[in-house]
């Protein structure tokens, strides 16, 4: 997709749904050695930080640089670095060989802003790389992860009131494959579905795609493989999980599939068609609580969990576990920060599998 730099109104399409679960203590403890660890593998959508609703109910596209305002404010209020660093602290509790995240966001900005009339120079000054960030809070925790694959989304530039009359704004959005610095990577894969939202009186096109590599563990090789479907409108989605799902059919690799499906389990369109194609969910395997991952109130500062679907999801196929434990995280009263954050308005979902 041609980088567009379009109204306010498009950012919304990359503030995508996301959610929070039931967590229970890890059988797997950090004082295990790496080589006698279960494979684990996470998806955590980390959430950008503001919720869309307001810009996707203006109702004149005058409104739109007052909204986006809000949501950058709100993005801002959010506090990515604290979040990250409660994530990380998550992360290391698992070492997991192999994560999935979702919506890593790259928000720079231009001031004065240069939208109108023609719009010639992208927004370069970065006010927040969520994945620095969050790689950084991982080296605090003395973790070594490497970035393993990406694929770039949306990138979406719009213009913002503010004190000097009208900034420019631009959000990347991107899904991420973190492998442990122990884990062999080899075929990284990134890719965009063909299948878009695409909004025609604005003009827009809203890019998703998947990341994958093989990843050795154990002597064992996987096709790891991370993506974030369609939020808003039901046929896309299903139109691009059918795409995946081709694209991996003639895969001879156990195959571990996971990210934000924005499907619901277990009755949903797109989680029946990957489960017709021979996947199985982990969750359904072995596991404790309802597994429910979306989502938190906009702002995150709900002090009751809001939790009610499961759309974050960990598949395999090619693969017969012996034993699978699944957890979600980030979802208990206690791993909101001391601000009242939650991590994220999702909760992340860890999946430990043993194999023969």
């Amino acid at each position: 997709m041609s980088k567009m730099k379009l109204s306010g109104l498009f950012v919304i399409f990359i503030l995508t749904i996301s959610g929070c679960e039931y967590v229970t203590d890890p059988v797997w403890q950090p004082t295990q050695t790496y080589d006698s660890q279960p494979l684990t593998v996470m998806t955590y959508n980390v959430y950008v930080g503001s919720s869309a609703e307001p810009l996707l109910n203006v109702e004149n596209l005058l409104q739109a640089p007052t909204e986006v305002a809000k949501m950058y404010n709100n993005v801002l209020a959010s506090d990515f670095p604290s979040r990250a660093a409660a994530i990380a602290k998550t992360i290391s509790s698992y070492n997991p060989h192999l994560i999935g995240l979702q919506e890593i966001s790259l928000i720079r900005r231009q001031s004065p802003g240069d939208f109108l009339p023609d719009n010639p120079t992208l927004a370069e000054d970065v006010v927040l790389d969520y994945l620095q960030v969050l790689m950084d809070a991982l080296q605090t925790e003395g973790l070594d992860y490497q970035i393993a694959a990406q694929i770039e989304n949306i990138d979406v530039e719009m213009p913002m009131f503010s004190d000097v009359g009208l900034d420019d704004i631009r959000l990347t959005d991107y899904d991420v494959v973190l492998s442990r610095s122990d884990v062999e990577i080899s075929r990284p894969t990134s890719e965009n579905y063909e299948t878009e939202l695409t909004i025609e009186l604005l003009g827009l096109e809203i890019e998703r795609g998947y990341a994958a590599v093989d990843a050795t563990v154990s002597g064992t090789t996987y096709r790891f493989v991370n993506t974030h479907l369609e939020a808003f409108t039901e046929d896309v989605r299903v139109a691009q999980t059918q795409e995946l799902v081709d694209i991996l059919a003639d895969e001879s690799l156990p195959i571990i599939l996971l990210g934000d499906f924005n499907t619901r389990a277990t009755h949903g369109t797109g989680y029946q068609i990957i489960i017709s194609a021979g996947y199985e969910d982990l969750w359904q395997m072995d596991s404790e609580g309802s597994g429910n991952t979306c989502c938190q109130d906009g702002d995150i500062l709900n002090e009751i969990s809001d939790l009610t679907v499961r759309i974050d999801q960990i598949f395999v196929r090619n693969l017969q576990p012996t034993d699978v434990i699944t957890h979600t995280v980030g979802d208990k009263s206690t791993d909101r920060l001391d601000s009242g954050l939650w991590p994220s308005d999702h909760a992340g979902v860890v999946a430990l599998i043993s194999v023969e």
